[in-house]
């Protein structure tokens, strides 16, 4: 990682304030940080990384440009779909292989969770995310089975990050709405 990037990642978040009175230029500088830390999620590595960042920051540009802080929505999120899409269109359009993906990195998610868990885990949220109804066909089981796995894996990782980080869960409620929609539909 060069060090612009690195610079980008050490930047402080935004508080709602800041979102609300910076110009659209501090704005995008400060969303770098989700610019990178997006790619890196995706797994891109070496010299493609800093052609992602690049397209991904026009996706927050574009997210900047149409993002209105009196919503009530931070611009993080109302920003990651604008930069994962740019993200991914780049990487699409690079030939096979420029990636190079972090070892193991399914292995050390979800090495530990049987493995149906580990499936529906990576097709659902992996670098390619999936609704539970593709993967659903994509692994011949019913959406009500994947459901199931799914829980029981997210139940299985957050007893795994209690274990690591007792105060990572302190709310042992889940999240049954967000501000679009029931959680458990998305």
């Amino acid at each position: 990682m060069n060090p612009v990037h690195r610079r980008f990642l050490s930047q402080p978040a935004l508080t709602p304030d800041d979102e609300r009175t910076l110009d659209r230029e501090a704005l995008v500088v400060a969303g770098m940080k989700h610019v990178v830390q997006r790619a890196l999620a995706l797994g891109v590595r070496g010299d493609a990384l800093d052609d992602a960042v690049q397209a991904g920051a026009l996706g927050l540009m574009t997210a900047v440009d149409r993002f209105d802080p009196t919503r009530g929505v931070r611009l993080a999120t109302y920003a990651w779909p604008w930069i994962e899409g740019a993200i991914k269109a780049e990487l699409r359009r690079r030939p096979e292989g420029a990636l190079e993906p972090p070892a193991d990195t399914r292995d050390e998610l979800v090495g530990d969770l049987p493995r149906d868990q580990a499936d529906v885990i990576t097709l659902r949220f992996g670098v390619d995310p999936h609704s539970r109804r593709e993967v659903a066909a994509l692994m011949s089981i019913t959406e009500s089975r994947v459901r199931t796995l799914e829980a029981e894996a997210m139940r299985h990782l957050r007893a795994s990050l209690d274990s690591i980080n007792p105060r990572a869960s302190a709310s042992a409620e889940p999240v049954l709405y967000s501000s679009i929609g029931r959680a458990a539909d998305c």
